[in-house]
C-alpha cells in the first residue's frame, strides 16, 4: 500500500511517527504530508518521504486554504491508496482534500476531543458543520477512547457507521530500553536536585487544554503540606509557555519550578522522578503517563476523557476531578508520602500498559481497516472493544 500520513509535523514527530515506521517495515510505501520544518527531520531521518503541506498549529486560514490546496494536488499527483489524517485542521482540511482527489482510502483518527474544551457556541457550530461535512467524505473515524466516541456520535448527521474504537499504546519494550543506566542520579545532578527531593514531573505541551495552570496552583498548595523540598520538572515546549512561565514567577515558584525544554531522554526523567503527573482538560489516550506506567513511576491525573480510559483510580493510578486544587495536592500527597501505595501503583500500573496498551496491537486494527475499505468488504468496520 501506498499510505500518505496528514498532519502538523509535531504530531506525526510526537504521536504518529512509531506507527509510520512501523507499517514501512510491513512492506508499506509511507509518505508524511506536513510542514517541512525542524519536527519533520526525525521522519526523513527514516526514510519516510515528507512531502511540504503548510498545515499549522491553531491556524485555521492557512489550514483551510493553501493547506487544503496543496492536498487535494499532492494525492491528485501521487494517487495514494489511503490518506490518514490526524488531528483538527488536518483532519478536516486533509479529509475532503484527499476524497476529492479520488483517494479510495481516507481515515481519520480523533487523537482528543477539541469541544472538551472551547466551550462557545460559535466554535461548536463552525466545528460540527465541519466535521460533518469531512466525517462524510473519510470512509472511517478512528476514536482511541470511548468518551470521545460517543461525544462525536451526538453530532447531528454524522455517519455513526463509519466510527470505531481502535484504542491507542506504546512500545513497551522499546521505552524501559531507553532508560539509561544512573538514570535518576545524572538528571538529578544536571538540574542541581538533591537525592531527598520530591520530585514530581510533567510531560506535555504548552497548550491551554493541557492545565499548567492547575498544576501551579497545586503546588502552591502542595508545598506547604510537605516537609521536603519539591521540585516539577515541566517537560515540553508549547504556545502558552510564555504564559506558564509569567504564572510561576506570580505564585512565587521560581525554587520549585524547572523548565527543561524539549528532550530526547524522557524516559531517564520519568525515572529520577517520584510521581508523574497529569493536569489535563481532556486527552486521546495520553502517551506521557502510559510511558511513566511503563517505567513503574506512579502517575496522578485529572479524571477527564482519555485519561480515565487508561487509569483505574486506587489501582493503576489516581484520579481527582479537574480544578480540585486540595484534591489533586493531597493525592500527590499520598504518592510521596506513602511508598507502599507508591511502589503498588507503579507495579500494576506497569502491567496494565504492557499487557493491555500495545501500540503494534493498535496498527495492525488501522490496517485491517484499510483492507476492509480497498476490499470494499460489506457491512460493519471491524470492532474491538467498547466501553
Amino acid at each position: 500500500m501506498k499510505i500518505a500520513h496528514i498532519a502538523t509535523s509535531v504530531t506525526l514527530n510526537q504521536t504518529v511517527f512509531n506507527q509510520m515506521v512501523y507499517q514501512q517495515k510491513q512492506g508499506h510505501h509511507v509518505v508524511a504530508l506536513c510542514p517541512d520544518d525542524e519536527w519533520s527531520r526525525p521522519i526523513k531521518y527514516k526514510d519516510i518521504e515528507v512531502i511540504h503541506v503548510p498545515f499549522l498549529w491553531h491556524d485555521a486560514k492557512a489550514s483551510l486554504t493553501s493547506a487544503f490546496l496543496r492536498t487535494f494536488l499532492v494525492c491528485r499527483q501521487k494517487k495514494f491508496d489511503v490518506v490518514h489524517t490526524h488531528t483538527l485542521l488536518p483532519g478536516i482540511g486533509g479529509r475532503i482534500g484527499a476524497r476529492l482527489a479520488g483517494v479510495p482510502c481516507v481515515v481519520h483518527t480523533f487523537h482528543s476531543w477539541p469541544p472538551h474544551l472551547y466551550k462557545s457556541f460559535a466554535f461548536k457550530w463552525a466545528f460540527h458543520a465541519s466535521e460533518i461535512t469531512a466525517a462524510h467524505a473519510a470512509h472511517a473515524i478512528l476514536f482511541q477512547n470511548p468518551d470521545d466516541l460517543r461525544s462525536w456520535s451526538k453530532i447531528s448527521a454524522v455517519p455513526i457507521h463509519k466510527a470505531t474504537l481502535v484504542g491507542n499504546g506504546i512500545d513497551f519494550s522499546a521505552i524501559t530500553k531507553k532508560v539509561g543506566v544512573g538514570a535518576r542520579e545524572r538528571i538529578r545532578k544536571e538540574f542541581d536536585i538533591s537525592e531527598e527531593a520530591f520530585v514530581i514531573v510533567n510531560v506535555a505541551r504548552f497548550e491551554p487544554q493541557k492545565g499548567h495552570m492547575f498544576l501551579l496552583n497545586t503546588l502552591k498548595h502542595l508545598i506547604s503540606q510537605v516537609n521536603r523540598k519539591i521540585v516539577v520538572l515541566l517537560v515540553g515546549m508549547g504556545i502558552d509557555q510564555k504564559k506558564v512561565e509569567a504564572e510561576v514567577k506570580r505564585l512565587d515558584l521560581q525554587n520549585a519550578v524547572i523548565f527543561t525544554g524539549h528532550r530526547q531522554d524522557v524516559p531517564d526523567i520519568l525515572a529520577a522522578s517520584d510521581v508523574s503527573v497529569m493536569t489535563s482538560l481532556y486527552e486521546g489516550i495520553p502517551r506521557a503517563l502510559m510511558e511513566s506506567m511503563a517505567l513503574g513511576t506512579p502517575v496522578v491525573a485529572t479524571d477527564v476523557p482519555g485519561t480515565r480510559s487508561l487509569i483505574q483510580s486506587g489501582k493503576t493510578g489516581l484520579l481527582v476531578k479537574y480544578d480540585d486544587v486540595p484534591g489533586f495536592s493531597d493525592a500527590i500527597v499520598k504518592v510521596l508520602t506513602n511508598p507502599t501505595l507508591a511502589k503498588q501503583l507503579g507495579e500494576n500500573g506497569r502491567h496494565l500498559v504492557q499487557t493491555e496498551f500495545n501500540e503494534y496491537v493498535v496498527a495492525d486494527r488501522v490496517e485491517e481497516i484499510y483492507n476492509h475499505i480497498l476490499n470494499n468488504k460489506p457491512g460493519a468496520l471491524p470492532h474491538w472493544k467498547s466501553d
